[in-house]
């Protein structure tokens, strides 16, 4: 029978996110109504980040505004200043971005980043571009001031982060959830080989490095994947390979026992059937899955059973006053 355990409770369920993306439109800034694209809740404080991560944003907001950079309108899709975004590491260093569509404003844009370094804590600015009429908080880079990355602490590393690249969001519980996946992959037999699949920047794989023979971190974000053989090679982890490849795509070139553990910690679509396949075709003598959405967890767990019974399962409240719950799940064969 599988092992149950109580959620994991969040030690504090305010200022725990790492990333806020706050929306500048119609003269607001704030957030999206929920359900209501168009609708925006203007905010002049935020729980969800310290209050100086919250004050640093909306002062580049403010300036932005004095700049005369127009807010970006959704459904006209006019303007310019679409997003600004603050990124936070345990240690309350900030990483500031402005998402933006075209226009002629470098002079202000530079103007922007003085003032945005000038608020403590502040390590870098970002200019991001974002042309589409897609409601996106992500761009791709046209400039940088100050620091290129932000260093995140994560359990005895140090991991650099882009404005784009993903990390986990809740700095209260990061450290618990990468101790309980380093024990499900240590426990039991001897673990030589590791895949760390949608391994990001590293996080996941730099953790398990000192405690087992050889992690394959398999990431398709370009950037992400080349920052976490970056971050391999700062923190010493010489037993970290870094590969910038599809999850399904890689695990198709493996053959059969090419690992002793996957771990997979994917977005909110889940591994899908395919990549289910390829794992249980792959075998690895155990799976650790970190999931964001329990729902695509139970379909996966559904395709996995094939070949796997679950033999723990843990909730981890990463996302206080919401519904969501971040999950760890581990199989081994029947």
């Amino acid at each position: 029978m599988p092992a149950f355990a109580a959620h994991a409770a969040t030690p504090d369920p305010y200022a725990y996110r790492t990333r806020m993306d706050y929306v500048a439109t119609k003269g607001r800034f704030g957030l999206r109504a929920r359900g209501k694209f168009n609708h925006i809740v203007e905010m002049t404080t935020c729980h969800l980040i310290p209050p100086a991560a919250f004050a640093a944003a909306q002062a580049v907001w403010a300036r932005a505004n004095e700049l005369g950079l127009p807010d970006y309108n959704l459904r006209s899709h006019t303007g310019f200043l679409r997003y600004v975004v603050v990124r936070r590491s345990p240690d309350d260093a900030l990483l500031l971005a402005a998402v933006t569509a075209a226009g002629p404003y470098e002079a202000e844009m530079a103007q922007l980043a003085e003032a945005a370094l000038s608020q403590p804590g502040v390590v870098s600015f970002h200019w991001l571009l974002n042309d589409s009429l897609t409601d996106l908080s992500f761009g791709s880079p046209l400039r940088h001031w100050g620091a290129e990355t932000l260093p995140m602490r994560a359990g005895a590393a140090t991991l650099e982060v882009g404005p784009n690249t993903f990390f986990q969001n809740n700095v209260h519980l990061l450290d618990r959830l990468l101790d309980d996946v380093r024990e499900a992959v240590t426990s039991g037999a001897q673990r030589s080989s590791v895949f760390d699949l949608y391994g990001g920047v590293g996080t996941i794989a730099l953790h398990l490095a000192p405690h087992v023979g050889e992690v394959v971190c398999v990431e398709s974000v370009g950037e992400s994947a080349e920052l976490a053989g970056r971050n391999s090679a700062a923190n010493g982890a010489g037993n970290v390979r870094a590969v910038a490849m599809d999850v399904l795509a890689y695990l198709r070139a493996q053959p059969a026992g090419a690992c002793a553990v996957a771990v997979a910690d994917p977005p909110r679509t889940g591994l899908g059937p395919e990549v289910c396949a390829e794992l249980l075709r792959v075998a690895p003598a155990r799976i650790v899955y970190v999931s964001c959405n329990p729902l695509t967890l139970a379909e996966d767990l559904r395709a996995l059973g094939a070949g796997y019974a679950l033999r723990s399962l843990m909730g981890y409240d990463m996302f206080p006053h919401t519904p969501h719950v971040e999950a760890m799940a581990v199989l081994d064969p029947r």
